[in-house]
């Protein structure tokens, strides 16, 4: 079953907004997503970085083995055997000017705030 994200009242506007393009030495835009998501759990829609971004693909659930398989497999010799859990999604995001890129979010305890943890321009 996947993790699920829960809906959560629309956040108070930002009134800094990122430009389209930053400077290279720009600062990252901070790692927490605050994501809305289907009664199944697949990520819709997200605010990250000053904007407000949608789902623009199918979402891709990211998996990894359950915690307890390493004692019955220390060698990670049947870790094709193990059960997995979701720990995230991969999707493409498009925001309202255009801009398109692919996140992996990661769940990190909160189910309507996801760690952003890759970002593919």
């Amino acid at each position: 079953m996947p993790a699920a994200a829960s809906s959560v009242p629309d956040p108070a506007p930002r009134s800094a907004v990122l430009p389209a393009a930053a400077p290279p030495d720009a600062t990252p835009p901070d790692p927490v997503a605050i994501v809305w998501a289907d009664p199944d759990g697949r990520p819709m829609r997200l605010v990250w970085g000053g904007r407000r971004w949608r789902v623009s693909d199918q979402p891709t659930v990211i998996t990894e083995p359950v915690s307890w398989w390493r004692r019955l497999d220390p060698d990670a010799r049947s870790l094709h055997l193990a059960p997995r859990t979701c720990t995230g999604w991969r999707f493409q995001a498009t925001a309202d000017d255009g801009r398109t890129c692919v996140l992996d979010v990661r769940d990190e305890g909160d189910p309507a705030r996801w760690f952003v943890a890759k970002v593919y321009d």
